[in-house]
């Protein structure tokens, strides 16, 4: 009697351990599950913040958050309850990201850095030469001016964002040590000048397309609306005020020929009107080889003894808000003094040259091109408006994501 009672007794202690040890089993179990769920609600606090950044369109937001904090925006994250997350705001393209999921009282927290890009960060980008030949003249430091400089929407000069060149091939400066703040190249490129940098990354413009969307590309590659307006150019020559939309121009409608021109006359504007976010964009794109000029020349307008431009194209406006994207073909920004131009804008053109390539040119928000070759005299004027800055490509990039401590997730 007494061995079978205590052979029950062990059978009894065994079936409790091996229960206790089932239901721990069972318990750590669920609590990984948990955490793994925990997970994937953080993840979704991520997708919301990046969500809720393209939502600003161009416009930099400001630190943001989601969770139980006066602070915040909401108090959850739609369809993931449980999730908050603080986006820091580290500028108008960098963002850390700090985002914590809760299932059933399982913590789990990551972090990533989302960043953005501007569309045009430089003044002058050059594919293949940016050369900078004769007495061009050096930027000043102390007081952020030179021949490549940024201003304000005033026209005031500022130090930032500073006002850079650029290329994938060579920056040479004969004459001149450095005209810009800083000249950038990337892999592969390099420069005679001072203040020379190697660049991270890359950034390699294309041909506009006459089809969107264009093939993914760094930085986003133009491509022509399929609803556009015909050619506004009367004898090659487009009119003084252009309402704003997306027009297309070929070789058939500037009258074919080897080498048809597109020019702008003296006092060209942007008229008002809200089609196409307030812009003007010239997409001058042939359906051969042709060869197209785009002809900003005689639009300075020099006035005797004076020192800049009196008038010019867009003069005084918005570069944000005139664009020419010119596949292949030239850029003639006039010869001398005299024939010289003004062009407040953006000139994309990833496969031109300049045919003309003097320092008398003046230049307000960015040009792009193949060559970029200043000849001689202390005139270059290139100015690097902040508004350029609006402008940024398309979609935000998630990077260095990496899970963290659950604690260090902190509403503001």
């Amino acid at each position: 009697m007494i061995v079978a009672i205590c052979v029950l007794m062990v059978v009894a202690l065994l079936s409790a351990a091996v229960v206790a040890r089932t239901l721990a089993g069972l318990r750590g179990s669920r609590q990984g599950q948990d955490f793994s769920a925990a997970l994937a609600n953080a993840d979704a606090g991520v997708s919301d913040a990046l969500f809720r950044m393209d939502q600003s369109t161009n416009a930099a937001v400001a630190t943001f958050c989601v969770g139980s904090s006066p602070g915040c925006t909401l108090q959850t994250v739609p369809g993931a309850p449980g999730v908050q997350y603080v986006a820091t705001r580290v500028d108008d393209v960098t963002y850390r990201v700090q985002s914590k999921g809760l299932v059933n009282g399982q913590p789990h927290a990551v972090q990533a850095t989302v960043t953005s890009a501007y569309e045009y960060p430089f003044a002058i980008f050059a594919k293949t030469t940016l050369a900078f030949n004769g007495n061009s003249g050096d930027y000043n430091a102390s007081m952020c001016a030179g021949p490549v400089e940024t201003v304000n929407s005033a026209g005031a000069v500022v130090c930032s964002p500073s006002g850079d060149v650029a290329t994938n091939g060579q920056v040479s400066c004969q004459g001149s040590d450095s005209p810009a703040h800083q000249q950038g190249f990337y892999q592969g490129g390099g420069t005679s000048c001072q203040n020379g940098k190697l660049l991270p990354g890359s950034y390699n413009p294309q041909n506009p397309t006459l089809t969107c969307p264009a093939p993914v590309n760094i930085p986003t590659t133009p491509c022509l609306p399929s609803v556009h307006n015909p050619c506004p150019a009367v004898n090659g020559v487009l009119p003084g005020i252009l309402a704003p939309g997306a027009y297309y121009c070929s070789q058939i409608d500037l009258g074919g020929g080897s080498n048809p021109t597109l020019a702008f006359p003296a006092g060209f504007t942007v008229g008002a009107g809200t089609q196409n976010d307030g812009q003007v964009a010239m997409y001058v794109i042939p359906t051969d080889n042709t060869n197209i000029t785009v002809s900003t020349a005689d639009t300075c307008g020099w006035d005797n003894g004076s020192s800049s431009c009196t008038s010019g194209i867009n003069y005084n406006g918005d570069p944000t808000k005139l664009a020419v994207y010119l596949k292949g073909g030239s850029v003639d920004s006039g010869n001398g003094i005299s024939h010289s131009g003004n062009y407040t804008g953006i000139m994309w053109a990833p496969n031109a040259a300049e045919v003309n390539p003097s320092c008398n040119a003046t230049w307000r928000g960015t040009l792009v091109v193949n060559v970029f070759t200043c000849n001689g005299g202390p005139h270059l004027d290139v100015k690097y408006d902040t508004r350029m800055r609006s402008l940024k490509q398309g979609g935000w990039t998630v990077s260095n994501y990496t899970e963290i401590p659950s604690n260090q997730v902190v509403l503001p």
